[in-house]
């Protein structure tokens, strides 16, 4: 069995299942060990893996964004490459979003290591595979990913939740979807900040009404659109990073960092700080007493 393996994508779901078909390949005891390479050290990982314990276990050794396959760093190479040329028993895994073939470290680590390449899935395809003996119509499925986004795990637990509502005739439609399954407040937020930059104030009352009608408190709302706002733009300031170590640099995860950088090819630098500022003061506003909070809200949306 191969001891090395390179996964390369950006979907933390579908990693995962790769991590576990491999996991489950291996016999007997096993011991799982984890490194984050943006923070950690490659020989850390070199010595855990060459270091055995008391009891007949297999260690698999699981490396989170190594540096080192994305861009040119002073990572010295040779204890690695020597470890690559005679490996120990145990397993070593390599988790990175991208490689950059043109580094030479990377052109050594294909001649080693099984490389698995995770590719993003046509979610359409997916609900379709997933739907078990349920009917539901193209359009149907365009309209539920509309609602849910693109996280699996919330694609499966709508899913499954439509078809428990659905058990006695077995095909959901669209009326089905508007009762059961709530929109992603992210694709909503992300809607808000558009309309807010774009000072189209129909869109922003039929917004923030939608927020309101669905139980969304006014500071609830004002959290939720500086928290994207900041994430926007962390995102454009580590651009030249991938999606997975920016997740890993600021705590999120991956998807909302997708999110994050496809919406902050719209905006500027500057108009996402003006916002951020004007926000922190309505904040204070409404903290302070000076106007009800949703009056102060809808006053910031028409004065925008």
């Amino acid at each position: 069995m191969e001891k090395l393996f390179i996964i390369e994508g950006g979907n933390e779901i579908l990693i995962q299942k790769e991590i576990d078909n491999i996991i489950k390949k291996i016999k007997g005891e096993k011991e799982i060990v984890k490194f984050d390479l943006t923070t950690g050290l490659m020989d850390d990982v070199i010595e855990t893996l060459d270091t055995y314990g008391f009891f007949a276990t297999t260690k698999i050794v699981i490396g989170y964004n190594p540096p080192f396959l994305i861009q040119k760093t002073d990572f010295n190479s040779s204890k690695f490459e020597k470890y690559l040329k005679n490996p120990s028993d145990n397993i070593l895994i390599l988790v990175t979003a991208k490689m950059n073939n043109v580094l030479k470290i990377v052109k050594t680590c294909k001649e080693y290591f099984k490389v698995i390449e995770v590719k993003d899935i046509n979610l359409e395809a997916y609900v379709k595979e997933n739907l078990d003996d349920y009917k539901m119509d193209g359009s149907v499925i365009n309209y539920f990913l509309s609602k849910v986004g693109k996280d699996l795990d919330k694609i499966n637990t709508e899913l499954d939740k439509l078809k428990m509502y659905k058990l006695d005739t077995k095909t959901i439609l669209k009326n089905d979807i508007d009762l059961n399954v709530r929109e992603t407040i992210e694709n909503t937020i992300f809607d808000l900040i558009d309309a807010i930059i774009k000072k189209d104030k129909v869109r922003s009352y039929e917004l923030y009404n939608h927020f309101i009608e669905s139980g969304t408190e006014i500071f609830q709302i004002l959290v939720l659109l500086s928290n994207q706002i900041r994430l926007i733009y962390n995102v454009k300031v580590m651009n030249k990073l991938s999606d997975s170590m920016i997740s890993q640099e600021l705590g999120v995860k991956e998807y909302p960092v997708k999110l994050a950088r496809n919406k902050g090819l719209n905006y500027s630098k500057k108009e996402l700080l003006s916002l951020l500022y004007k926000l922190s003061i309505l904040d204070q506003d409404i903290k302070s007493g000076k106007q009800l909070p949703n009056i102060c809200f809808l006053t910031f949306v028409m004065q925008m």
